[in-house]
């Protein structure tokens, strides 16, 4: 089962340096890991909803209500880094409360900062997590994290913008697409929502 050491040994083998003994050795190569890594991984996992990162969980509504607007105050969950979906006390499944492409009634929540805002008193919802054990991610997706981050070593640590660029190239047109779509061919397929903004420009 792979580490997280091994991951970051595996990026920069792909650029000829040294190993590491942990992200933390405080080795000139572990602290160029312990900078570009963890920013990097969030980043991938909040590009996709990638299955094995899914989490569904109920929140339970802070001591203090919000100003305005809306009844209850949820903290998001510390390994929380994208909502997927939200359903309250009285529904089934997650909604997104468009019909024809136009909303009929009020966002059911809203997202600012750390804090989920609702009119409803059970919340539960599903989310992208921050998963930092390789050996529970998906095989293809530790491939995409390996390269990227060697692409961003290149540049940090050799100083190859070639190699850097080459890396780059790899893991975003190569490997990424393939790990997107066997991602994608997991589970019942589900529709894309369009956010906000292009639903205005879709209407205007």
């Amino acid at each position: 089962m792979a580490s997280e050491t091994d991951l970051l040994n595996d990026a920069l083998s792909q650029i000829g340096e040294v190993s590491i003994g942990s992200i933390n050795d405080g080795t000139v190569n572990a602290n160029y890991c312990l900078a570009l890594y963890p920013p990097l991984l969030d980043s991938i996992l909040r590009s996709h909803h990638w299955n094995f990162s899914l989490t569904r969980v109920s929140l339970s509504a802070d001591v203090a209500a919000p100003v305005y607007e809306y009844a209850y105050a949820y903290t998001l969950p510390s390994d929380c880094l994208k909502v997927v979906a939200y359903a309250g006390g009285q529904t089934s499944t997650a909604s997104t409360w468009l019909y024809d492409g136009v909303r009929t009634q009020p966002l059911p929540f809203k997202i600012e900062g750390r804090k989920l805002y609702s009119n409803e008193g059970v919340v539960y919802i599903q989310y992208v997590a921050r998963k930092t054990n390789p050996s529970e991610w998906d095989a293809l997706f530790y491939q995409v994290v390996a390269t990227w981050l060697a692409s961003k070593l290149a540049m940090a640590i050799t100083k190859d913008a070639r190699k850097s660029n080459a890396l780059l190239q790899q893991a975003v047109t190569v490997l990424l697409p393939m790990a997107l779509a066997v991602d994608g061919q997991e589970g019942s397929v589900e529709p894309f929502v369009t956010d906000d903004l292009l639903w205005g420009r879709a209407l205007g």
